[in-house]
């Protein structure tokens, strides 16, 4: 258990396999008619891995999820910010259009306004990953991405 490096194209990033299954990266936040996370990570890759997990963990159980398929995604955006929102804002089109759900990301390239990663994952089957909530829109009310104390965060709020 633990971080490891990857073995992944770019082997220089890192990611911790038993994050899935012994804690959550994340803490939900109420709001009214909408849900919030905030998410953390150790870097920034990181960060965005982990809001990707915790993305999929809000709506079904992402420790049910097998790596079984890869597929190479890719956003840009004029920001972090910006970047963050079309991220996960990718992830739920993959969700709703392709039926897809991921349960491992590595993050290959991040610059604050293009990102190319990896996730792996399967087809959503309801009567294994059983549908929690059902996600509408990923928003920028409330978004927020800072670092504190060499941790990094973010805030983001759903749109149920």
């Amino acid at each position: 258990m633990g971080w490891k490096k990857s073995t992944e194209k770019s082997g220089e990033l890192l990611y911790n396999e038993g994050m899935t299954r012994l804690y959550k990266p994340y803490r939900l936040i109420t709001h009214t008619a909408d849900l919030g996370m905030d998410v953390r990570g150790k870097d920034l890759p990181d960060l965005f891995a982990q809001a990707a997990w915790s993305f999929f963990d809000i709506m079904v159980e992402a420790r049910l999820i097998d790596s079984k398929q890869e597929r190479a995604i890719a956003v840009k955006a004029p920001d972090r910010e910006a970047l963050l929102i079309a991220w996960l804002g990718e992830l739920l089109y993959l969700f709703e259009a392709r039926h897809l759900v991921f349960g491992k990301f590595l993050i290959q390239s991040l610059t604050p306004n293009a990102l190319q990663a990896s996730g792996w994952g399967e087809l959503f089957a309801p009567k294994k990953h059983r549908l929690k909530r059902v996600v509408k829109a990923v928003t920028y009310h409330q978004l927020r991405i800072w670092e504190e104390k060499g941790v990094w965060q973010a805030r983001v709020i759903f749109d149920l």
